[in-house]
């Protein structure tokens, strides 16, 4: 009884609406929860799906060195589209600072911005040298003008009318724009995200910007959703599983009175499993890394 004593207890289920009341407003870009779990799994501050030069490794041989390895690679496909003299730049969405501080160690001048306090607080504490700015893009107020703009995994969270307008305000004469992202590859309507990717280069073309390189990253980073998808169905899964078949033998009345809770379960893992099927990802995105130039 005293396991399902909180589902019996009025002020239990007061405590609970009140609590539900107070965590209904989620702002993923203040508190991104996967990319928390993440940056606690890896060690360079990266938070990306990285680079595979060899799109045929098998996830059985990956490890968390060959990853890490993977993302370092990602981030100097970045560095190698960046003109000597496209300074200063601003690392839009920089997760953990990873990229910004290596950056930062091969002698540019870099700024990074968040909205993730988390993220913030980190780069705060681990790098010091590093001029940082807590808000969202399209809500950044500076009179400071930049020669590069990046927008790692980070422009999908944004409309791109606000991104292009902010961007248009921010950066130099000539200036440079590198994004790398997925992108849908289906139009669903105007404000889906991801991007959909030829609305996206009709954009570019309409606040002025000129496409000067364009690559389908798509098969270096498939590796990564093999890893993890054979992570989700040989791990993950199957001590979900587990852990439902103890508690109806444990303990049958709480596994029924969890019917509802177990299911709202299933879906969720259901509908995240699905964000990481390498084949879905094939059929329905592209990850692109394009560099913008302005006209």
């Amino acid at each position: 009884m005293k396991n399902i004593y909180p589902f019996l207890n009025p002020i239990q289920w007061f405590k609970a609406r009140k609590f539900a009341r107070q965590n209904a407003k989620f702002d993923k870009p203040k508190y991104d929860l996967e990319l928390f779990l993440y940056s606690k799994m890896l060690t360079n501050n990266m938070l990306h799906y990285g680079y595979f030069e060899d799109p045929d490794t098998k996830p059985e041989t990956i490890s968390f060195q060959q990853f890490e390895d993977a993302q370092i690679k990602y981030a100097e496909n970045i560095i190698d589209r960046i003109k000597d003299h496209d300074h200063p730049i601003l690392d839009v969405g920089c997760g953990m600072g990873g990229l910004s501080e290596l950056l930062s160690r091969k002698g540019f001048e870099v700024e990074s911005l968040t909205p993730n306090e988390n993220q913030i607080e980190f780069i705060k504490a681990n790098f010091k040298q590093l001029t940082t700015h807590h808000c969202k893009y399209e809500d950044l107020d500076t009179d400071k003008k930049y020669g590069t703009v990046i927008n790692s995994e980070s422009l999908q969270y944004i409309a791109l009318d606000e991104a292009f307008k902010k961007t248009e305000k921010i950066i130099l004469p000539k200036g440079r724009w590198i994004i790398v992202d997925y992108f849908s590859q289906e139009k669903k309507g105007d404000n889906q995200k991801p991007h959909h990717l030829d609305t996206f280069y009709q954009k570019a073309k309409d606040y002025g910007w000129t496409v000067s390189y364009q690559y389908d990253i798509t098969p270096n980073i498939l590796p990564t959703l093999h890893y993890i998808d054979m992570y989700v169905q040989r791990f993950l899964l199957p001590v979900k599983h587990f852990a439902y078949e103890k508690l109806r033998f444990k303990k049958p009345k709480l596994y029924y009175l969890t019917t509802k809770l177990r299911a709202s379960i299933d879906k969720k893992v259901e509908k995240e499993t699905k964000t990481v099927d390498p084949e879905v990802f094939i059929k329905e995105r592209k990850y692109m890394l394009i560099v913008l130039d302005k006209i």
